[in-house]
């Protein structure tokens, strides 16, 4: 299996919105510039997966964009949710091949279980950085980090 793993763009630090800040400009840039770096890439998911706020599904868009998929709105990708709980809708999915759009500390969280297993500690997924697995399944330390791109590679 694959998994796609997006940190949101730079966002402003305040909004007065539920939904959270928007992006700043340099924020959409970094994102469009990794979508644009992904471009050339063989593989592609099958479906992709973002959290409700501003920050995330902004981001999702040039990714969308990118491989022809509407974006899902997924409560359990909010930052607070524990990896336990992505875990189990990774497997509900039941897709082999799948990018979620997120935050820290989840994404973090999630891709630190999935390569080194149990105990948890959090690696960094920096503001507009992939990260893509191989995933044998959806428990702790059954992936591995094929490879991460960050926005100052661009």
């Amino acid at each position: 299996m694959q998994l796609w793993l997006i940190r949101h763009g730079e966002c402003d630090s305040f909004s007065s919105d539920p939904a959270g800040p928007p992006l700043t400009l340099s924020g959409l840039s970094d994102i469009e510039s990794m979508a644009t770096r992904l471009s050339g890439s063989e593989n592609r998911p099958q479906r992709l997966f973002c959290s409700p706020l501003l920050r995330a599904r902004q981001s999702a868009v040039p990714f969308a964009a990118l491989w022809d998929l509407s974006p899902e709105i997924a409560e359990w990708l909010l930052p607070e949710n524990g990896i336990s709980n992505i875990l189990a809708q990774l497997q509900e999915s039941g897709e082999k091949s799948l990018a979620l759009v997120g935050h820290m500390p989840s994404l973090g969280l999630l891709l630190a279980g999935l390569i080194w297993g149990l105990p948890l500690r959090e690696a960094v997924l920096p503001r507009s950085g992939v990260a893509f697995l191989e995933v044998s399944a959806w428990e702790p330390g059954a992936g591995r980090l094929e490879w991460l791109y960050t926005p100052e590679e661009n």
